[in-house]
């Protein structure tokens, strides 16, 4: 595959399957691009390249892991190529248009490394009762179906040719059916400048609107050995991630499910050619101010290769929203399992946002080396995955979890949790009552309030975990503000989530009893007495 053009500093993805097109040979007005890859690849590249007959040029920078180099543009499916048949894993590398831009990327990206995009909010879980309501509703025949239809009636979704704009184009209608009814929704086409747009549902928040929670996946496919006329069902490699995602669309509306922050669920143009859709998208949102405060990604869900049923990228995502994600996967997905791995430089839509400084998460399928053989070949079928949708079913109660929990909100019949955490206007304490069950994820702060009268002798916060608590919190208690765990009038520090701080002759107030995650905790409840 020789791309058509090189995006200005667009990740391209590197994901290829072993059997990848022999790229032609450099002419001399060929056009050249500027690569950084991670400098962990650059030996077995080079020595690749040279078997044969092509001489890489020596490094331009290498700092932190990442290397810059100029290369034929025509070498770029090749490139791709090698890094997954002889390193075996989805490591990608960005493409530039110029020296500058390639040697600001080095820089960019060992920043990211060093720093990782800071949480914009506390990410905890106090949404069972809309969550759960969702969860019943999420059915494997509607995401089998959603596969089926555009795996087999649009079976080359690449960026640039007319049927990965008609599958853009089917799905926005699909998505326009599902939000019949409901003046708070809206879909709408992302257009680029390439043939195929994006698709964009968008949720509005009820009292959080301008803070944002995006669900995504890449609605493109790719026939490594011919991109544009060639078969590329892609029905693991993304249609189960765009299939995951529209379920959790499509339980949410049919539960009435109004959340407090704005949702919008995305399947992106382009991924395979250079994570283009959603590295547009995401630059466009950072340009705008737009405050997104946790990105959930899902690249292939219905290819069952590992004993894990999740794979939890650590690399280009952000810990605090892995924990809160592996949180979820905990309280609303018990049975299931997970493992962390390592994905790559730029290997799929999440670093797009992690790029633009957003929180982004993404559960994979596998690991790296147990992933699906047959993506980004005529193979890639439903029929090579049994012919059901069934592992993706746990990808789409994760991301009904993800948005439930993170978006707040409610479905119909249920109340809305606060969605700060508690503080003022939080989740509020009665005397001598025990709370609703509660679960966090690790660094996270869950407060909850209780204002004492005048003249009392003692106070008493307790917290206590119920049947099947998982994990480790500590508690923090102040008067008059939230704690921190620097900041606090007592605190209790055990190795469970059984706490209890005493104040005595307390101030009259109000006072905060906080929660902080340890570890990631899960079933634990807050009580205080006075």
């Amino acid at each position: 595959m020789t791309l058509k053009k090189v995006v200005s500093t667009v990740a391209f993805l590197a994901c290829a399957t072993p059997a990848f097109a022999e790229a032609p040979q450099q002419s001399p007005k060929e056009k050249m691009v500027w690569i950084t890859i991670g400098s962990d690849a650059l030996a077995t590249v080079r020595e690749s390249f040279k078997s044969d007959g092509v001489e890489l040029s020596a490094p331009l920078r290498e700092k932190g892991g990442v290397v810059a180099l100029r290369l034929p543009e025509s070498q770029i499916v090749k490139l791709a190529g090698v890094i997954h048949s002889k390193l075996n894993r989805c490591a990608g590398f960005v493409a530039h248009d110029s020296e500058t831009q390639a040697l600001e990327e080095v820089e960019r990206a060992t920043t990211a490394a060093l720093a990782p995009a800071p949480s914009a909010v506390s990410y905890f879980i106090n949404n069972g009762p809309s969550v759960n309501a969702m969860l019943s509703g999420v059915a494997e025949l509607n995401i089998r179906n959603t596969i089926n239809s555009l795996s087999t009636n649009y079976n080359n979704r690449y960026y640039n040719v007319q049927s990965g704009k008609d599958a853009a184009t089917w799905l926005q209608s699909q998505w326009t059916t599902i939000a019949s009814g409901r003046s708070d929704i809206s879909v709408a086409l992302f257009t680029h400048t390439w043939t195929q747009p994006s698709v964009i549902a968008t949720i509005t928040g009820t009292t959080l609107p301008n803070e944002v929670v995006v669900l995504g996946g890449h609605l493109d496919s790719i026939n490594q050995s011919s991109p544009t006329t060639g078969k590329a069902p892609g029905a693991d490699d993304d249609a189960s991630g765009v299939a995951s995602i529209t379920e959790a669309f499509r339980v949410a509306v049919a539960n009435g499910y109004k959340p407090a922050r704005t949702v919008k669920f995305m399947a992106y143009a382009g991924e395979e050619v250079g994570l283009y859709g959603s590295k547009a998208i995401a630059n466009s949102f950072k340009s705008s101010g737009v405050n997104v405060v946790g990105v959930l990604q899902l690249d292939m869900t219905n290819y069952k290769g590992s004993s894990y049923d999740f794979g939890m990228v650590t690399d280009n995502t952000n810990a605090t929203l892995n924990s809160f994600t592996t949180s979820l996967i905990s309280t609303y997905i018990p049975g299931t399992t997970y493992t962390n791995i390592t994905c790559g430089y730029a290997c799929s839509d999440h670093a797009s946002w992690y790029s633009a400084g957003y929180p982004s998460t993404m559960p994979f399928e596998a690991t790296m080396t147990t992933d699906n053989p047959q993506i980004h070949t005529t193979g890639d079928t439903l029929t090579y995955m049994g012919g059901t949708a069934t592992n993706s079913v746990k990808f789409a109660k994760l991301a009904v979890s993800f948005l439930g929990e993170l978006a707040k909100g409610a479905t119909t019949g249920n109340t809305p949790p606060p969605t700060d955490g508690g503080g003022t206007g939080g989740n509020t304490l009665t005397n001598g009552v025990e709370s609703a069950q509660y679960s966090g994820a690790k660094s996270s702060m869950t407060c909850w309030t209780l204002t004492v009268p005048s003249g009392k002798t003692s106070l008493v916060f307790n917290t206590a975990g119920k049947t099947s608590n998982t994990g480790d919190s500590d508690l923090y208690v102040r008067f008059n503000a939230e704690p921190t765990t620097g900041t606090y009038n007592c605190k209790s520090e055990g190795s469970t989530n059984t706490e209890s701080c005493s104040v005595t002759n307390p101030s009259a107030g109000t006072w905060y009893a906080c929660s902080y995650g340890y570890s990631a905790y899960t079933n634990v409840t807050m009580k205080g007495t006075y």
